[in-house]
């Protein structure tokens, strides 16, 4: 009886960690628009310095976490907290920055549904999970309604032989996140969300400042107009949109499955439609039914999941959170 308690208990968490995820996430789309340019168009941040500041601040903010918890970490788990954190959070990072240069945000935001489909295909080629007919099903219904969702913005877009390059590194962004995604559920269950989420952004955010110092980011910073208002907003992306959010994702990762947490991927486009129609954009019918057939495609997908809680955890050692 409380196994079953326990089990409806921690689903309830990782359906609301998924809905809240899919807020904030959905929601940074604004955060990068404001770093990146004023409203006048004016640049703030380039998209590398964005990129860049952002794994730093995140990495500052989650440090003292790391430097009381990092006894948790075994040599074991180094090379797999690495993995984690460059694909997870580094190479993502400064592959969307580059692509979104070129890309209009609307189809960035539809090939980010791709990561279930990648997530589920290592997990069953590498890890062994079981596939079911709900999963292959559900996740076609997910990119289709994805699809429905930007689908007046589509037609009116034509990908170029320059915007080739950039398309695929949107591809190999989802494929390095269902990759992290894998690694933390399959191979890192005996670390504390937290502990995984400092020790991989340390493991990013390392590369990302000796990057900044390379190209002289701290010269900038008194050079280059509007700069500082940049940083402003892009510390507020990386401590709520990056450090919290990811910590989260984490702890739903271990609660859940790979297919299950990918699924905020599919979340994500329903929220920024509703933060534009807020903002003032035209909601139009293909929205409506996208944001519909995406929800249908994420239920199916997680039709009798398996929700599990975290593993006990020596509490001398790890950190209660």
């Amino acid at each position: 009886m409380n196994q079953k308690k326990e089990g409806s208990s921690n689903l309830k968490l990782a359906w609301f960690l998924l809905i809240l995820l899919s807020i904030v996430w959905g929601a940074s789309y604004i955060l990068i628009k404001l770093s990146l340019k004023d409203a006048q168009g004016n640049i703030r941040l380039l998209p590398d310095q964005l990129g860049a500041v952002r794994m730093v601040i995140a990495s500052l903010v989650l440090l003292p976490f790391f430097i009381k918890y990092y006894k948790n970490i075994k040599k074991k788990h180094v090379p797999l907290l690495l993995i984690a954190g460059l694909c997870g959070n580094g190479i993502p990072a400064f592959l969307f920055a580059y692509a979104q240069q070129y890309l209009d945000s609307a189809i960035t935001g539809m090939l980010n549904s791709v990561v279930p489909i990648f997530a589920i295909t290592i997990s069953t080629l590498v890890f062994g999970f079981k596939i079911k007919w709900n999963h292959i099903l559900g996740i076609a219904i997910g990119v289709s309604g994805a699809f429905l969702i930007v689908y007046s913005k589509l037609q009116n877009v034509v990908i170029t032989s320059d915007e080739l390059f950039p398309f695929l590194l949107v591809v190999l962004a989802t494929l390095c996140y269902a990759t992290s995604l894998n690694v933390i559920k399959y191979t890192l269950p005996d670390l504390r969300p937290m502990t995984i989420t400092s020790a991989s952004f340390l493991f990013a955010g390392v590369p990302s400042l000796i990057y900044l110092l390379s190209i002289g980011f701290v010269s900038q910073i008194t050079t280059q107009p509007n700069i500082i208002e940049g940083i402003g907003f892009v510390s507020i992306l990386a401590i709520v949109g990056t450090a919290v959010a990811v910590y989260l994702f984490n702890h739903l990762i271990q609660i859940s499955s790979p297919v299950f947490a990918s699924s905020v991927t599919y979340f994500i486009p329903v929220v920024a439609t509703i933060m534009g129609f807020l903002f003032g954009e035209q909601l139009s019918y293909y929205q409506l039914a996208g944001m519909i057939v995406l929800i249908l495609g994420v239920i199916l997908i997680n039709r009798k999941a398996k929700i599990k809680p975290l593993p006990d955890f020596d509490s001398k050692t790890t950190v209660n959170i």
